[in-house]
C-alpha cells in the first residue's frame, strides 16, 4: 500500500502543486534518473530533474487528472528494493491549452531509504506500435 501511494503521488502531487510531496517521492541525489518520451525532459540527477518544476509549478499549468492502470509492483526478497510497471494517462492544460499523454508505459525502481520508499529511477515511453 505504501508503494502504491508513492506511485499515485508521483502524478497526484501536481493536482495541488504540493512541492513538499513532490520532493518526498523521489531520491534527491545524483543517482536519480528519469527518462521521458521526449528527450529534452530526460534528467540525470535530482538537480536536473528539479529544473522541470519551474514549468510544472507555473500557475498557468493546471493538472486536470491522471489514471494509473495495470500497476504491477514487485518487492525484492531483501525488502528494500521494488520495481514497477504501469500504463498512465496524464492530462491538464497550460494557459487554457490542453496537454496530455495517454497510454504511456511507466516503469521504475524504488528503494527504501531511511525507512521510506523513494523512486530512484523511472522511464516513461510511448509504444511505437499503438493501435
Amino acid at each position: 500500500k505504501e508503494i502504491r501511494k508513492i506511485l499515485h503521488d508521483a502524478f497526484g502531487w501536481a493536482l495541488t502543486k504540493d512541492r513538499a510531496l513532490f520532493e518526498s517521492i523521489f531520491v534527491n541525489d545524483d543517482d536519480f534518473f528519469s527518462i521521458f518520451p521526449d528527450g529534452k525532459s530526460t534528467a540525470r540527477g535530482w538537480r536536473q530533474f528539479e529544473k522541470n518544476l519551474d514549468g510544472w509549478m507555473d500557475p498557468r499549468n493546471v493538472a486536470k487528472g491522471y489514471e494509473i492502470r495495470d500497476l504491477r509492483i514487485v518487492v525484492s526478497k531483501s525488502g528494500d528494493t521494488a520495481w514497477f510497471s504501469a500504463i498512465v494517462d496524464d492530462e491538464g492544460e497550460f494557459d487554457g491549452v490542453p496537454w496530455g499523454a495517454k497510454d504511456i508505459r511507466w516503469t521504475g525502481v524504488l528503494e527504501k531509504r531511511d525507512g521510506n520508499w523513494r523512486i530512484c529511477q523511472q522511464h516513461l515511453s510511448d509504444a511505437n506500435d499503438k493501435q
